[in-house]
């Protein structure tokens, strides 16, 4: 079976730890950003073309599946574009911003015939972990309503210079 051709749109921070990995599990074939210079950058890491717009990308990198490592604002319309252009997408999280972008992706999904995949990773950090095995034990009886906190400590060095935070 030959490795899975990927491409990235997005080259920024969680898009170098994709490339990492679609180097490990198959073959990163092409990468795109709006800014040349991170698009560049990964290029020359990686040893693949880099394009600067993502119809480019989808257009010409002959990849299989492109990762959706663009700001949160932008997830639903780049991951409808590959879809319509014949590409799986693995989108980063969230899926979208509004709940109308989700549906219009399930179906540009559904009418391509192709695979839509949204990061999820936190379902294996061990306290999800142990609260699925007790939800698939039935060991918390009937299930009326949930509420999660989840506090992350986001430094302000996380969001200074950055899409973080924002819409687009």
């Amino acid at each position: 079976m030959l490795p899975i051709r990927f491409a990235l749109l997005g080259c920024g921070r969680i898009g170098l730890r994709h490339a990492q990995l679609m180097q490990q599990y198959g073959t990163l074939v092409a990468v795109a950003d709006v800014n040349p210079q991170a698009a560049n950058h990964f290029a020359t890491t990686f040893g693949v073309p880099a394009f600067s717009t993502a119809e480019a990308l989808f257009a010409q990198s002959q990849a299989q599946v492109v990762a959706i490592c663009t700001p949160n604002g932008l997830h639903a319309t780049h991951s409808i574009a590959a879809l319509r252009s014949g590409l799986h997408v693995l989108c980063e999280k969230p899926m979208a911003i509004a709940s109308h972008d989700v549906r219009n992706m399930l179906l540009a999904a559904q009418v391509a015939e192709k695979q839509l995949f949204i990061v999820k990773q936190n379902r294996f950090n061990p306290p999800v972990q142990a609260v699925k095995k007790l939800l698939e034990a039935q060991r918390l009886g009937q299930i009326l309503s949930v509420q999660i906190n989840c506090f992350w400590h986001r430094p302000a060095s996380y969001y200074a210079h950055s899409w973080k935070g924002t819409k687009m």
